[in-house]
């Protein structure tokens, strides 16, 4: 009888399938250092993040706190390895280029050197058997979560229009920043970037539960959240080369190889920005479609910010209705 109760609400199905997932590429990513590994539980962390904040209103911050603060630990000790790999990945890119080889190969070798650091400051943060335990938290959260099955759907449709909302506006300003080259308008293409990695993790979720869009304006918004991925991926790369020269005092030991630098970094920006622009086109084309397709599939039945009369109530004083979730601090690469 219980497992038929749990099938009929695939949002918790989901969340169930996201904790094993991040279980079973824990081990992978904090004791063999697989790449996929790493990458997949980052992911993982970020979709679960996801599903806290949407159901915030309707759990207790004593079962969440304790799963959240497990995801987070693990999120930001994953995220200096993930960014490295994906550093290195890319210059694989510019291996050949003639007229950057050697400093490719100069970065290539300071960044293997700072992904081994890197690996070693995370062991030292504690064994992924220990990891492993503390995710036992979300047996205690599961329970609030599936007394919570009525409010899902309402959730989701208040979450993706004030989501929406905000991601429009962020990146209307952006694409016409970038079109008319006004400094004074501009919009931080990383904060779209966070807000449109939110908002598209919540449309999953809004999917599993049975409300899809169509496939072409996934498509679409999928291919403007790429081009802002790839924005990210080389302006990381290009501020690590800046700062791993400036670090070795490159100009004053080898200023022949400084100069190649440059013009790494020169490269990897115009990279960065040819990102931006596709990011830019593909909202100006394809973001009305987009916007309208989420409000016309997800029409509110009621703000969740009135009177609760139902056996759900809010939990805590932070009840507020659900927005988009705050940015992480870390740095990410694309999921």
């Amino acid at each position: 009888m219980a497992r038929k109760t749990e099938s009929q609400f695939p949002l918790l199905d989901y969340v169930d399938q996201l904790v094993e997932d991040l279980r079973g590429n824990v081990t992978k990513a904090l004791k063999d250092w697989d790449a996929e590994g790493i990458h997949r539980a980052r992911v993982a962390t970020r979709r679960l993040k996801a599903a806290l904040d949407l159901l915030r209103p309707v759990i207790s911050d004593e079962q969440r706190k304790p799963f959240a603060t497990v995801l987070k630990k693990l999120r930001r000790r994953l995220g200096p390895m993930r960014d490295l790999d994906v550093m290195i990945g890319h210059l694989k890119d510019l291996r050949e280029s003639p007229a950057h080889a050697e400093a490719v190969k100069w970065l290539e070798e300071h960044l293997r050197l700072d992904r081994e650091r890197v690996r070693e400051e995370a062991a030292d943060k504690g064994s992924h058997s220990r990891v492993l335990s503390r995710l036992g938290t979300w047996w205690g959260l599961r329970e609030e979560v599936l007394e919570a099955k009525e409010a899902a759907d309402s959730l989701l449709a208040e979450s993706l229009h004030l989501q929406l909302d905000s991601f429009a506006e962020q990146a209307d300003r952006l694409a016409a920043a970038e079109e008319s080259r006004n400094g004074d308008e501009r919009q931080d293409p990383h904060a779209v970037r966070i807000a449109g990695k939110a908002f598209r993790y919540t449309l999953e979720m809004a999917a599993v539960q049975g409300h899809k869009l169509p496939a072409a304006v996934m498509s679409s918004f999928k291919r403007m959240q790429e081009a802002l991925g790839l924005w990210h991926d080389y302006v990381v790369l290009t501020e690590r080369a800046m700062q791993v020269s400036l670090e070795d005092l490159l100009p004053h030991h080898d200023a022949p190889m400084q100069a190649r630098v440059l013009d790494l970094a020169r490269t990897l920006l115009k990279r960065s920005q040819q990102h931006m622009g596709q990011f830019s086109r593909l909202w100006a084309q394809r973001g009305g479609e987009v916007a309208d397709a989420v409000r016309s599939g997800f029409p509110l039945t009621r703000s969740l910010s009135a009177p609760q009369t139902d056996q759900h109530p809010p939990r805590s004083e932070e009840t507020a209705s659900p927005a988009a979730p705050p940015p992480d601090a870390v740095s990410t690469a694309q999921a």
